[in-house]
């Protein structure tokens, strides 16, 4: 249990303290949203840019990537063509509806194609064997989460979708921030917890027992996911 919690504590520690932190994804939108509020859009797509080009700064200070610096601010600034382009201030919040619609298409079509996208996700963070994921009594833990997922990114593209129709400029901006950070870290919680379990009631061997081609019965996968 005590190893659990250590490997889901890492995780989060990881939305704070890694590569791409919450704030790059949070603070852009809360600034855009306020300065179009009180100066309109203008001053709304500058405020934005500075943040954004600030977290990039800091970003290469603490020892970042420089791919990962130009990726945060090339996020920012796509969403302000879209603004400026459309001349309306809902248009900063397109990018994130499409991107979010395109993230439970491909989770629908990866499911479907029996590859479901968080084995990859953990794979990118665990590197642990492609081969383990795809035994089938292990690949149905990460198809399970990756519908959790799916319905996720779906609920949340359609929803600031109907705002944008709207012109909700102040709700869709309240929105993506309170489904980004508030409602992604228990979702990743849960998605942890449940992923783990299913691990453990599909039987199937650990990651170490894999690698030495242990034979049946298998202690289970203990820890991670």
């Amino acid at each position: 249990m005590n190893s659990r919690i250590s490997d889901l504590r890492a995780d989060l520690r990881g939305l704070f303290t890694g590569k791409r932190t919450i704030g790059d994804s949070t603070l852009p939108p809360i600034v855009f949203v306020v300065m179009n509020a009180w100066q309109g859009l203008g001053a709304a797509v500058a405020a934005a840019l500075v943040v954004g080009g600030l977290l990039t700064v800091v970003r290469l200070w603490r020892g970042g990537s420089l791919s990962y610096a130009l990726g945060g601010i090339g996020v920012v600034a796509v969403a302000v063509v879209f603004a400026l382009r459309s001349g309306r201030a809902e248009g900063y919040f397109l990018p994130g509806i499409l991107s979010n619609s395109g993230y439970a298409v491909a989770g629908i079509v990866s499911v479907a194609a029996r590859r479901p996208v968080l084995v990859f996700v953990s794979w990118f963070v665990r590197r642990w064997p492609l081969g383990w994921y795809w035994r089938d009594d292990v690949r149905p833990a990460y198809t399970a989460v990756t519908w959790i997922w799916i319905a996720y990114w779906a609920s949340r593209a359609v929803v600031q979708w109907l705002l944008f129709i709207d012109g909700r400029t102040e709700l869709l901006g309240a929105v993506r921030v309170i489904s980004g950070l508030p409602v992604g870290i228990p979702l990743v919680v849960v998605s942890y917890i449940y992923g783990n379990r299913t691990l453990h009631r599909l039987g199937g061997p650990s990651v170490a027992e894999y690698r030495k081609g242990a034979a049946p019965p298998f202690s289970e996968q203990q820890r991670g996911f």
